[in-house]
């Protein structure tokens, strides 16, 4: 207990100010797993009396809509909007300015094959799947750079926003007076061992500085202690490179533009899961036609005037029951048919949620519903239709961009302070290399690309503008010398194939001056003169 009486005025107000920060953590903790609860499907269901009382009833009537007792339904565009998005982000290649095809052996050369090297070995094609998505969903990750000594190179490690005790993650905390200065992040994370099921691990946390790493566990009393892994000679672990200069911060933040994308729908999901919900009612209670008998009570009885049971109909003797297809024979009775209700209104307001989903996530409306094969579009109006979502691409590979740029600047340094060291590259600049956000045209892109080959354009740059990966392109530059190789070869071969039947019309004689095809002796395909000036052309 503090004795806040006791406090200096810079204690309590420091004090004042971390109680602030754990309160603005547990809503931040709880605003996240309700955005992940979107994501999933998992959606509160906005029900009226009537529709609680139908389908969260209980015992042998119950409809079977209930799951556990909690109903729930979604027709989950939530997903559809983030999934549509992050379909359209994904990381091609990675180059250090200053690097040349022309010579693969200058520093800035060997260091971007290195970054390539990493990228590959550490699967990150498959791992950005799945970080963009959490970017897009939470509204940012992260991705941590450490060394790994077993692989000798930089290890990165994704980890998403804390979202609590039961999901823990990354805490990213800032300067109150610059938003743009990371002062340090905190990881939390909780102990387990798989040889011991049940058994409730430790609450563990370890705090990123810009030149140091501390490692905590949870103690007895609630207090963070100190703790020390068997890997680890310190505490603090010094984090610096081989000057004693800082790092950074280990962790690198990937936030997206706007906040989450799940936020500015989450109002209009619930309304379309209310609409769907109506409408599923209204199909339930007068969505097909109805057959009403008009009869005289009296021949039935006083228990069927009064609704209820009586042994007759029981036995079924004078119950009077409907099913498809069933021929009725009713004395003095008039039948009259009622229409099914008209849900053409209820629909048109799902259909207008849709669309406000559509306009505001910019979302092309076909990628929330199903449509046929004529009503997709094709050529300038598929562009036309598609401009916002590939403007909301580009503007995240912009800002994704640079996050990479800033993991792999990192991830560099990391390696020169552990690692075996990479040639020096001052003023390191790192460009990242996206797939085309926009729907390929092929033989407009081709067509492109024609047009700048004949500018001059060099192959390599080429065959990036047409979306092929590093390796692909180092694929066609092997294959191509491969082609070259072989070309020279079958020439040379069938140069020696002409000069041994020369040789041999002349009997063998004076093969030293090789003859023409007439067997006159002009030394056409001699090594000197003409000839030999032709076998250096192909030869280069």
């Amino acid at each position: 207990m503090i004795a806040i009486d006791k406090l200096t005025p810079a204690q309590i107000e420091r004090l004042v100010h971390m109680q602030s920060i754990i309160a603005g953590q547990e809503e931040e903790a709880a605003r996240v797993r309700s955005l992940r609860s979107y994501y999933a499907g998992d959606q509160p269901a906005l029900l009226s009396v009537r529709q609680k009382e139908y389908l969260q009833g209980s015992g042998p009537t119950s409809t079977g809509f209930v799951e556990g007792g909690l109903f729930t339904f979604a027709h989950n565009h939530v997903r559809s909007v983030i999934d549509t998005l992050r379909e359209r982000l994904a990381v091609t290649g990675l180059s250090i300015e200053g690097a040349t095809d022309d010579n693969p052996n200058t520093p800035e050369a060997q260091v971007g094959a290195a970054l390539w090297e990493w990228w590959t070995k550490s699967r990150l094609d498959s791992e950005q799947i799945r970080l963009y998505r959490r970017v897009l969903r939470d509204g940012r990750c992260y991705v941590m750079v450490d060394y790994d000594p077993e692989t000798q190179r930089p290890r990165f490690t994704q980890h998403h926003v804390d979202a609590g005790p039961d999901d823990p993650g990354i805490v990213l905390h800032r300067d109150p007076t610059d938003a743009n200065r990371v002062l340090f992040a905190t990881r939390y994370f909780t102990t387990f061992d798989p040889l011991t099921p049940g058994a409730t691990g430790k609450r563990c946390k370890t705090v990123y500085l810009p030149g140091e790493i501390r490692k905590y566990v949870e103690g007895r009393s609630g207090e963070w202690e100190p703790r020390r892994d068997a890997q680890d000679a310190t505490w603090p672990l010094p984090w610096v490179d081989r000057n004693g200069a800082p790092l950074g911060v280990a962790v690198i933040e990937f936030a997206n533009p706007g906040g989450s994308e799940v936020a500015q729908i989450i109002g209009l999901q619930n309304a379309l899961n209310k609409a769907w919900l109506d409408l599923l009612a209204a199909a339930d209670t007068s969505g097909f036609p109805l057959v009403a008998i008009e009869y005289d009570t009296s021949r039935l009885g006083p228990a069927a005037t009064r609704g209820g049971e009586s042994d007759a109909d029981s036995e079924g003797d004078d119950e009077i029951r409907l099913s498809p297809g069933r021929l009725l024979e009713v004395d003095d009775a008039a039948v009259h048919r009622l229409e099914a209700a008209d849900m053409s209104q209820m629909i048109a307001v799902i259909d207008r949620i849709e669309l406000a989903i559509s306009g505001v996530s910019r979302t092309p409306s076909y990628y929330l519903r199903p449509v046929g094969g004529a009503d997709v579009p094709s050529g300038e109006a598929l562009k036309q239709l598609e401009s916002g979502l590939v403007r909301r691409a580009e503007e995240r590979q912009l800002v994704f961009g640079q996050a990479w740029e800033d993991v792999f600047a990192l991830a560099y340094r990391v390696n020169q302070a552990f690692g075996p060291s990479l040639p020096d590259v001052p003023d390191l600049s790192i460009k990242v290399t996206w797939a085309d956000a926009n729907v390929r045209n092929e033989l407009a892109e081709a067509q492109v690309a024609e047009a700048h080959q004949r500018l001059g354009v060099p192959q390599s740059t080429l065959w990036a503008e047409l979306g092929y990966t590093p390796e692909q392109i180092e694929e066609f530059k092997a294959a191509g010398m491969a082609d070259k190789q072989a070309q020279v070869a079958m020439v040379t071969a069938a140069l020696r194939t002409d000069q041994s039947r020369q040789a041999a019309q002349n009997g063998g004689a004076n093969t030293g001056a090789p003859s023409n095809a007439n067997g006159n002796g002009n030394g056409r395909v001699a090594t000197g003169g003409s000839n030999g000036r032709t076998n250096q052309t192909v030869a280069r």
